[in-house]
């Protein structure tokens, strides 16, 4: 990155605070995403002529600034809530350690003189975006062309609403078979809260002959999904091999916002639509907080016509009448 002494030193520090992070559980996908903010401030602290040790509240600002909405390094919100939460952990590790005298990053305090107590930056909170009926069915179409082995996992991430890491860590033991539910190992999920799921049985024929297929290769355990590449043939998929293949299907069908996410996202989407409850999603999904679900609800839309029943309906259909006559309709 730099010749700059002082920042191999902190290079090494951030090395030293994800390793102590990555001893106490941190899954390794945030280990891997804080190591990239670390590395892209430290590369700003560089090219600033910063120490970073001793940074104040002005170089964080500046810092910033640079990526905020209008800027040539304009990045997302959420990349930037990522990258600030970071940094701020990593100088109250400092700081722990007595190698530098204060946090620059402030924390959400009203008492602070600089700012109100709403964090550095708004936080923006968007709804998912799934696809609409017309582009789920192109998707699958094109789909039940795919290798057998894409078609499961398509399947149980979205019958199962699971994220890209607990559908290609599946193992053989995790599945009961004779009741059709999937267990999802707590140290394979974002929160580490392990629950279990279920699929449709219209593909129980297809995954007793695909678990036949690697019984017969020799795998009795282990992987359910395993790469078909000469370099690592046999091996257990990553969920990078997973992003992917989804990545190639959203090019090719025209669907720009297709992830390994947006299975999960339209499941929990469609349950709410057929009257599942929040607690019922929130357990489903495997989410800590009830808030988290929430989305889904709205995103489905079933609370608002329910709530827009009853007296107010009443009100609605005489502005629709007044405003729309029947002379409208040709």
């Amino acid at each position: 990155m730099t010749e700059n002494p002082h920042i191999l030193t902190c290079i090494l520090l951030v090395e030293k605070w994800l390793g102590l992070l990555c001893d106490i559980g941190h899954a390794s996908a945030t280990i891997k995403a804080y190591r990239r903010a670390m590395h892209h401030y430290l590369r700003h602290c560089a090219e600033q002529e910063v120490e970073p040790t001793t940074a104040n509240f002005e170089d964080i600002s500046g810092y910033i600034r640079l990526q905020l909405p209008g800027m040539e390094n304009a990045v997302a919100n959420s990349t930037l809530q990522l990258r600030i939460s970071a940094i701020r952990l990593w100088y109250d590790y400092l700081g722990y350690y007595n190698l530098s005298q204060n946090n620059p990053v402030l924390r959400a305090v009203s008492a602070s003189p600089i700012y109100s107590g709403r964090g550095l930056i708004p936080r923006q909170v968007r709804m998912p975006r799934i696809p609409d009926d017309s582009m789920w069915l192109t998707l699958l179409t094109f789909v039940a062309k795919a290798p057998v082995r894409d078609r499961l996992m398509l399947a149980f991430a979205y019958y199962g609403a699971l994220r890209r890491n607990e559908v290609s860590q599946l193992c053989i033991e995790d599945l009961d078979v004779g009741h059709r539910l999937i267990h999802i190992r707590a140290e394979n999920t974002k929160n580490r809260r392990e629950r279990v799921v279920c699929y449709n049985p219209e593909i129980t024929p297809v995954l007793i002959a695909h678990l036949t297929t690697l019984r017969m290769q020799g795998y009795s355990g282990g992987a359910i999904f395993r790469s078909f590449s000469d370099r690592n043939y046999g091996q257990p998929l990553t969920y990078w091999s997973w992003s992917k293949i989804v990545r190639k299907w959203a090019k090719t069908v025209n669907i720009p916002l297709l992830s390994t996410h947006t299975f999960r996202h339209l499941r929990l989407t469609h349950l709410a639509r057929a009257g599942w409850k929040l607690h019922e999603l929130s357990a489903y999904a495997g989410h800590r907080d009830p808030r988290t679900t929430q989305v889904y609800l709205h995103l489905s839309g079933a609370d608002l016509a329910l709530k827009m029943t009853g007296a107010i309906a009443d009100l609605d259909n005489k502005l629709a009448k007044l405003v729309f006559s029947s002379g409208d309709i040709e």
